[in-house]
């Protein structure tokens, strides 16, 4: 049995260039501290992760409940963009392989065996964009380049209506986004092509013809919701069972995802549930 390929990559954070558009002085910072006027460690205990007033922004829909949540066109000097490219070292340890026991020979018998890979390497470009259309409205836009054939897709599309009714228990959401996952894998210190040491983004049992990973944004509705401390949060979403791809296979039908967490005040200790179910 193959054990699960690991990857180790260790981001040169100095050299990650951020391009943040402005009329000012270029200050590396990404375009939601621009807008507000925040350091980065206002949202982020070490970029990218999130901590708790950062997931409080972000669930109340890059909204501060202030005169600076007006919509991006009410506010010239600022432009919501930032583009992101990331060079780095990586290490790739894949055990129990099967090779062969004379290399470059397909008929000799094949052995198990350990391949090790390393080298320098460069990530996609991603162009983030997002902040309010109106009060309560919001978007995320972010557009991905590959680096290797540059070919364009989307990483996120979506719109999202925020406290519906005037309450935060209602927050709806449409388009392509991240799954609200107990741990994102886009806001991890290190990269990976399996999810680090986690098995929960893109494992897939020998043999399933069900493609679906947690690791993929998905494209469909989210219901999401959460009390006014953030610490106790819920999303439900509908997606279609094509794992993020654009079209509409034959036979292809939804799935559903359930997601509640609770937080406590003990270190940043929580407790989630999650659970996914539907048929392709």
């Amino acid at each position: 049995m193959t054990s699960p390929q690991r990857s180790l990559a260790f981001a040169v954070l100095l050299a990650s260039l951020f391009f943040c558009c402005s009329v000012q002085d270029a200050q590396a910072i990404p375009a939601f501290a621009r807008k507000y006027g925040l350091p980065c460690s206002a949202c982020h205990e070490a970029w990218p992760k999130l901590n708790s007033f950062g997931q409080k922004f972000k669930d109340e829909g890059y909204q501060l409940g202030n005169d600076r949540d007006a919509p991006i066109w009410q506010n010239a000097s600022f432009w919501p963009v930032a583009m992101r490219i990331t060079p780095h070292w990586h290490y790739e340890s894949l055990g129990h392989t099967a090779v062969d026991s004379i290399p470059g020979d397909p008929t000799s018998p094949t052995i198990e065996k350990t391949v090790n890979t390393s080298g320098f390497d460069l990530t996609g470009i991603d162009i983030l964009t997002g902040g309010t259309l109106l009060k309560n409205i919001s978007f995320l836009l972010v557009p991905s380049i590959d680096p290797g054939d540059g070919t364009v897709g989307f990483e996120s599309a979506n719109v999202r209506f925020d406290n519906l009714l005037g309450s935060p228990w209602l927050n709806f959401k449409f388009g392509k986004f991240e799954l609200d996952v107990p741990l994102s894998e886009k806001r991890m210190m290190t990269f990976s092509n399996v999810g680090g040491a986690y098995q929960l983004y893109h494992f897939m049992p020998v043999g399933d013809v069900n493609d679906f990973s947690f690791g993929e944004n998905q494209l469909g509705v989210e219901l999401m919701g959460h009390s006014e401390d953030d610490h106790t949060r819920f999303a439900a979403s509908l997606i279609s069972s094509t794992n993020g791809e654009l079209g509409l296979p034959g036979g292809r039908t939804y799935n559903g995802y359930i997601h509640l967490s609770q937080a406590f005040m003990a270190g940043g200790a929580f407790m989630a549930v999650f659970t996914l179910g539907g048929s392709t």
